[in-house]
């Protein structure tokens, strides 16, 4: 098992949640990040976050705010909220004025890139393994893997190889660059 959990919690104010219809609530949500921290030394634990659903107030966006900061996510996909016709919240009046929703959403970013960049300085002079799916969208010359954790690893193609005889192997990397959305090093040993 990889310890890579993705735990989608879209806010941290259980008010929020029962009007999303939410089936948890952040007493629950802590318990499973408590359980994981036990279990796993490091896990990657990743989220989804909506800032700006209707009604969300300062008070309930700071409960969002304060369990990215104690979660301490490796990686969150955060979105603003956006109407979906026919949806019970569609209906819902908010007069919440989109800049103030976007300095929210941008607080909660500057907050989610801390600790993306904390967690993966974890990994810095390590060395990773990382399964290959391919090469880098920027240089066909790197490799772009997944670590255990969900991380995206580069490393240049190792001499005598091509990505077809790499891809769906397992290489290790020796990170040497630890960035808040990656993670970059050489190859080391032989792919399996």
């Amino acid at each position: 098992l990889c310890p890579h959990f993705h735990l989608s919690m879209q806010s941290g104010c259980d008010s929020v949640l029962a009007r999303m219809n939410r089936k948890y609530d952040s007493e629950r949500y802590y318990e499973s990040v408590k359980l994981l921290n036990e279990a796993y030394e490091t896990p990657g634990i990743t989220t989804d976050l909506i800032v700006g659903f209707p009604g969300e107030t300062e008070e309930d966006f700071e409960q969002t705010l304060s369990l990215a900061e104690t979660v301490r996510y490796a990686q969150a996909y955060t979105f603003i909220y956006s109407k979906r016709a026919g949806t019970p919240a569609a209906e819902i009046d908010d007069p919440t004025p989109h800049e103030v929703i976007l300095e929210r959403f941008n607080r909660l970013v500057k907050v989610i890139e801390t600790t993306a960049h904390e967690y993966n300085q974890g990994e810095l002079h390590t060395v990773v393994p990382a399964l290959i799916e391919g090469t880098s969208k920027k240089n066909d010359a790197v490799l772009l893997g997944k670590s255990p954790k969900n991380q995206t690893v580069h490393a240049p193609i190792p001499e005598g190889y091509s990505i077809d005889q790499l891809v769906g192997k397992i290489v290790d990397v020796d990170v040497d660059v630890a960035k808040t959305w990656y993670l970059s090093g050489s190859v080391v040993g032989e792919p399996r």
